[in-house]
């Protein structure tokens, strides 16, 4: 079997180690990344079937199925929470054609990226939650713990992504929050502008598995899995149109969108997610 790694930034690709035998995987990823942005990794197969593909990054793993023309593929980043600058491994593991588990390991090169400061005004009930919300708040972050968790095998999603709504942005990924004067954290996904009642999109096919209605923090809001790991979010609506276990294609509408929840103005708020991991939606969304 030959086995190859072709590191690419964006679409700037450099081929970096070969292996011969009879044949030929090719693993396509970036050498740099910066932390807190997406990007994506291919499997390029040819001769031979592969089967029990994974994907394992920043200690978490996911399985691939193989798209139409038989690769594989991840849509990936960093959790600007969690991530830390240097060299991380990412590692590709597989069998072939019914052997051994076998493995592709190739390092890549976090940056440190820089991300803004926003400072909101909000009534203090909306910095400190009520302790007796505090069981309601608990069981809703588990919930929403747990959708982002999902590990169906897949493969990325086509890029760009739907635009969840045609609004411009009021607040970005990554910004350090702090309300009244004091630091809550930073900012895991965009805020879009759109009055009340918007329809907002889904941004790519997949399962919804979390429909969440009237959460405190994020209120009424979706989670769909997309396979391979990553999860899309979607929160502060004033309808959902979707239930749990529902399929949706890339464009179809899952709600209106609202100002439920902990917001100080009606938006949409937009998270992309890996495993758990955070990340920029915004270099991944159609004008």
């Amino acid at each position: 079997m030959k086995m190859r790694i072709f590191s690419a930034a964006l679409l700037l690709a450099l081929l970096l180690t070969a292996a011969s035998a009879s044949a030929d995987i090719t693993v396509e990823a970036p050498s740099d990344a910066e932390i807190g942005q997406p990007f994506t990794v291919s499997v390029i197969v040819s001769g031979e079937s592969l089967s029990d593909v994974k994907i394992a990054w920043q200690g978490k793993e996911a399985g691939l199925a193989p798209r139409e023309d038989g690769n594989y593929s991840a849509l990936l980043g960093t959790d600007l929470k969690n991530a830390k600058a240097g060299k991380s491994e990412l590692k590709i593991s597989f069998r072939s054609n019914g052997g051994a588990e076998e493995s592709i390991s190739h390092m890549i090169n976090l940056a440190s990226h820089k991300y803004p400061v926003e400072k909101l005004t909000v009534p203090p009930s909306k910095v400190t939650p009520p302790k007796e919300q505090a069981e309601r708040i608990a069981r809703e972050a588990n919930l929403g713990r747990s959708a982002i968790q999902s590990d169906s095998a897949g493969s990325a999603p086509k890029l760009p992504l739907a635009r969840p709504v045609p609004g411009s942005y009021s607040s970005v990924y990554g910004k350090s929050r702090y309300f009244n004067g004091e630091f809550r954290g930073r900012h895991g996904g965009v805020d879009m502008r759109a009055a009340v009642g918007t329809p907002v999109k889904a941004a790519a096919e997949g399962v919804v598995v979390l429909a969440g209605e009237n959460f405190w923090f994020a209120g009424n809001c979706i989670y769909i899995d997309h396979g391979a790991g990553f999860v899309t979010f979607y929160g502060h609506l004033s309808k959902i149109n979707v239930k749990k276990g529902e399929r949706v294609k890339a464009g179809d509408i899952i709600a209106l969108s609202g100002k439920t929840g902990r917001v100080t103005g009606p938006h949409l708020h937009f998270s992309t997610v890996w495993r758990g991991e955070y990340f920029d939606p915004a270099p991944l969304l159609a004008d």
